[in-house]
């Protein structure tokens, strides 16, 4: 009776570790997403700065131009 005990935890433990184990890929997976989402959205940021910085100074030159033709 005692061995049949033996293999009922033994296969109790083995689903446990099984569930551990593949919580734990799951949240490397969301955790390795959440980073490139993070890193997308950083590099998208400098982009769109960049953008917005360039766009400014084109329309400064260009109001300056105007102006000192009036």
């Amino acid at each position: 009776m005692s061995g049949t005990q033996f293999l009922t935890t033994e296969h109790m433990f083995k689903n446990i570790d099984n569930k551990g184990q593949g919580s734990a890929e799951l949240i490397l997976i969301i955790g390795g997403l959440i980073v490139i989402v993070l890193f997308v959205g950083s590099y998208l940021s400098n982009i769109t700065q960049k953008t917005q910085n360039s766009l400014h100074q084109s329309l400064k030159t260009e109001r300056e131009y105007i102006l000192e033709k009036i």
